[in-house]
């Protein structure tokens, strides 16, 4: 029947991304630089727990890989997939009969499935080398799977971004720009949108007396937000997947729920177009 016909198709499509990720160096690197880097973390903690003596848990390093995860992937998806169209691979498996909606979402699936193998590398490091020297969460249990829960959405959405580009532009070298370019603006606006918020309700106010004196007294900040404006910023911070990735890495995620929603919006949103505009890609 056509349905197994899909199925079977897919089933190759899937396999043979999968053996090329086994035998590729750039996913074994990534794979060692995240284990190395989620270990460096747990000790690199230790190390300022004893320099300064400040109590120090797992909670602060654990979560790490959720800000970097969206850098990772914004350069491994492009030249990963990136030399399928220098290799005329993409052509050659449409021209074998492989539908392109098949061949989008192979690439997308395949790529979540590589960032969560890096996001797990980098918890199992972190995990080994902090608990003897830190300790374990401070957290409670529900709060930590919905923060793990929450990033891994949050990968999903960067991962579908990075595949509509990847997917779209042939040269490898455009395709890495632009995504590098996109997570740079969205880490911009997060930064923008966070300062913001984090602008305190009062601010000193200077100044100085006839005889000389200086004064300091508290005045309203004009920057503070408030009410609805604060509201919209809020939504926007939880809505940028580098706002939410900050949130999870800090374990600050204040609207998890509100987050994942926006987040399976995105990746719903970013997956539908890239998959219209691929099927509609001119090949000549």
């Amino acid at each position: 029947s056509s349905t197994w016909w899909e199925v079977a198709h897919m089933t190759n499509l899937l396999s043979a991304n999968l053996l090329r990720l086994k035998k590729s160096f750039l996913f074994w690197g990534t794979m060692a630089l995240s284990l190395g880097f989620g270990g460096f973390m747990s000790v690199n903690r230790f190390l300022e727990h004893q320099a300064y003596g400040y109590a120090v848990s797992m909670d602060s390093v654990f979560f790490g890989w959720a800000v970097v995860i969206g850098l990772v992937m914004a350069i491994f998806i492009p030249l990963f997939f990136g030399t399928e169209y220098s290799d005329g691979t993409i052509r050659n498996k449409i021209v074998a009969g492989h539908r392109r909606l098949h061949v989008y979402f192979a690439n997308l699936a395949v790529s979540f499935f590589a960032a969560v193998c890096f996001n797990a590398a980098y918890m199992l490091s972190s995990a080994l080398a902090g608990l003897p020297l830190i300790g374990w969460l401070s957290v409670d249990l529900i709060t930590a799977l919905l923060h793990v829960l929450g990033g891994l959405v949050t990968t999903a959405a960067f991962c579908a971004i990075y595949t509509l580009i990847v997917m779209l532009f042939h040269r490898k070298a455009s395709a890495a720009v632009l995504s590098m370019l996109t997570v740079m603006l969205l880490f911009g606006a997060a930064l923008v949108v966070d300062g913001r918020l984090q602008a305190p309700p009062e601010i000193v106010d200077y100044s100085i007396s006839a005889n000389g004196e200086i004064k300091d007294q508290m005045e309203p900040n004009p920057r503070y937000l408030q009410g609805a404006e604060r509201k919209l910023y809020e939504f926007v911070y939880d809505l940028l997947p580098a706002g939410q990735s900050v949130q999870y890495g800090n374990l600050a995620a204040s609207h998890p729920a509100r987050m994942i929603l926006c987040a399976l919006g995105i990746l719903a949103g970013f997956t539908a177009a890239g998959v219209c505009l691929f099927c509609k890609k001119d090949w000549n």
